[in-house]
């Protein structure tokens, strides 16, 4: 597969100059020569063709780790969205400063005397807690 063409998007963005683990290795541009690694995952083989087709924008791979030697397959994989990148809490676990900004946002709220505002944004709104005594009145 060395020297296949890396399609993307109908266009040719580079072709193949390794395979190092589960990623392709990809050089791009004429003088300024940079390489990226893509995971086999997005590339589909076309043996007839000598090339490889991705299925993600070629901005994806440009905007990709690039690759000078090694390949830190934890950062290609974070890039594309193949790792799991979230942070898992021990169960119970309640972040205190989250709590107290909360509190202290709901502290700063005013209360309404009653008074509820109409979450929407166009037409007239009636206040229908006096519905139930046969009385309408617009709110404006």
């Amino acid at each position: 597969m060395q020297g296949y063409d890396v399609v993307a998007e109908e266009k040719v963005i580079g072709h193949v100059v390794d395979k190092i683990g589960g990623n392709y290795i990809v050089e791009q541009g004429l003088l300024r020569k940079t390489k990226h690694a893509v995971p086999e995952e997005f590339a589909h083989v076309d043996e007839a063709g000598e090339r490889i087709v991705l299925t993600i924008p070629s901005e994806l791979v440009a905007d990709s780790p690039k690759v000078n030697g090694d390949v830190d397959e934890d950062a290609v994989a974070a890039h594309y969205g193949l790792a799991d990148t979230t942070v898992d809490e021990p169960p119970g676990f309640v972040d205190s400063e989250v709590v107290e900004r909360r509190v202290d946002a709901r502290e700063e709220v005013e209360p309404t005397d009653g008074v509820r505002e109409s979450p929407a944004l166009l037409g007239d709104r009636y206040d229908d807690t006096v519905v139930e005594r046969g009385e309408r009145t617009e709110r404006g």
